[in-house]
């Protein structure tokens, strides 16, 4: 298994604080409604070093989700020669992989035809952005020369509403020989998932293709393209586009990073180095970006607002801020890329240092209007910062040219599919042993070859596991099936995300071909 591995300035004006703001206590476990924003809103990490995240850190977290899902257990569960294997629920801690702050029903299938066949892991869940799918197949599982494995992923949200794809991504391992896999993936992701932006404005891609060699070594190319709302993903020329070759061992990478720019189409600047870095695979520091938190009032809404607030921190000391709806406006440092530690207050940033907040406002605080009015705070985008190491540690690691990354061709034919199948009772839930943490399921599992409710539907097919009158509800919205007069499954036609006729563009960065 591989390590894990992706503003402006405003001085805030000082506020006159009461004693009562200081003591604020909303909470969102005084929210009842679990369906509100403020439980719900999906939680993101990325790597600072964005071309260092695609291939290092988002595998991971993928293959973490599915490590925790207990598929070993519930694989091939009650197939026959009609249904391939029966979906099970589950309510995964996803905060151990670092992908969301609160636990949600997924539905999981696990299918293995024969112990020589590859394995199938399909995840299927829901969140305000939309349908969220996970498809893995493993034909062989990691090992110390593979840290990968051979297997492919596939994970897609689709929102049907305004039917619109927010992300889209593939990573596919295979053998070279008996020492080299090679690793190769895109992301297509609407930067509206991820920041204050409206749908369909920017749009950002990440390609790569790496060689791992025996002893977790290895070398490659990994990029990202960046598309305003004027030309878009995929046969536009990007706004921006970052070009890291790299090399790495078991515990450093050693990259270089270019840059061209583009402006209304036309090249502004190219082959530019901007970076060049030894950075550590397991040591890092975290900050919070000023778009990466969600401002919630006592209904559990979200805010779009703006004004001015404070709150009390762990050092009982009043912190003044300003709110933006998703933004919150400090005071922004350079921080050091080896610690975090201020190097220069205000920005700009020489090399070696990036720019961030002063600090970050932690996740769930209570934030108090000076009307009175409390909100709570939600940490929903982490940036992981690698920390930079003298480059005296990469001795040995030579970085080579660009090599060909994958473009969009590489999801035509391997479309994933939103018809989720029929399930029946939970039969993994992380919060067994912790349902006060579990505010919705309270701990409950189920064993599945019983029937708790005696309506002779066995646990494994009964959605309703203690309601002898119900036991399907094939869309998921809690309504059987017998009395559910609306089916609310979500479709996707995944033409819509197919252009076969589009030529990628090249930037002078990139691999150009002999």
């Amino acid at each position: 298994m591989i390590e894990k591995l992706m503003l402006r300035t405003l001085l805030v004006s000082a506020l006159l604080i009461t004693a009562n703001a200081a003591l604020a206590e909303l909470s969102r476990d005084q929210i009842t409604d679990k369906t509100k924003r403020v439980w719900q809103d999906v939680y993101y990490t990325f790597p600072e070093q964005s071309q260092l995240g695609a291939p290092f850190e988002g595998l991971n977290q993928l293959l973490c989700l599915f490590n925790i899902m207990d598929y070993q257990k519930w694989a091939n569960l009650q197939r026959d020669a009609d249904t391939p294997a029966y979906a099970y629920t589950a309510n995964i801690d996803e905060r151990k992989c670092g992908t969301n702050t609160r636990h949600a029903l997924d539905v999981i299938r696990a299918t293995q035809l024969s112990p020589d066949d590859p394995l199938k892991l399909e995840k299927f869940t829901t969140s305000p952005l939309g349908a969220i799918n996970y498809v893995i197949e493993v034909a062989e599982e990691a090992t110390e020369t593979n840290p990968f494995g051979i297997l492919t992923l596939d994970q897609q949200i689709w929102n049907q509403t305004i039917e619109k794809l927010f992300l889209r991504q593939r990573y596919v391992s295979s053998r070279v020989d008996d020492l080299t896999t090679q690793y190769q993936g895109v992301m297509y992701l609407d930067l509206a998932t991820v920041q204050v932006l409206p749908i369909g404005q920017k749009e950002e891609t990440y390609q790569f293709n790496l060689y791992f060699q025996e002893g977790d070594s290895g070398y490659g190319t990994s990029l990202s393209k960046l598309y305003d709302d004027s030309e878009l993903y995929p046969a536009a020329v990007p706004e921006n586009v970052k070009v890291s070759n790299i090399a790495f061992n078991t515990d450093y990478i050693m990259y270089e990073t270019y840059q061209d720019r583009y402006s209304s189409g036309a090249l502004v600047s190219s082959k530019v180095l901007i970076e060049s870095a030894c950075v550590s695979r397991s040591n890092h520091w975290n900050y919070v970006p000023i778009f990466g938190y969600g401002l919630y009032d006592a209904n559990g809404d979200k805010n779009t607002a703006t004004f001015s607030a404070v709150y009390t921190n762990a050092s009982n000391e009043v912190v003044p801020v300003v709110l933006n709806g998703g933004l919150l406006i400090v005071n922004e440092v350079c921080r050091a890329l080896e610690d975090g530690s201020v190097v220069a207050t205000p920005p700009p940033c020489v090399a070696g240092a990036i720019q961030a907040n002063s600090f970050d406002v932690p996740d769930l605080t209570t934030v108090v209007r000076a009307d009175g009015q409390e909100y709570i705070v939600r940490q929903l985008v982490l940036r992981k910062v690698y920390s930079k190491v003298d480059t005296s540690f990469c001795a040995g690691l030579a970085v080579r040219d660009a090599v060909p990354v994958p473009n969009h061709l590489f999801f035509e034919g391997h479309n994933l599919t939103t018809a989720v199948p029929a399930a029946g009772a939970m039969l993994v839930n992380d919060f067994v042993s912790d349902p006060d943490s579990d505010p919705i399921y309270a701990g409950k599992q189920y064993s599945p070859l019983e029937d708790s409710d005696g309506d002779g539907v066995l646990n494994y097919a009964d959605m309703f596991p203690e309601d002898s009158t119900r036991s399907a509800d094939l869309d998921y919205d809690g309504i059987a099936d017998e009395i559910d007069v609306t089916d609310d499954r979500l479709k996707f036609d995944n033409l819509n995300f197919e252009y076969p006729d589009a030529i990628e563009y090249i930037t002078p960065s990139m691999y150009q071909g002999e």
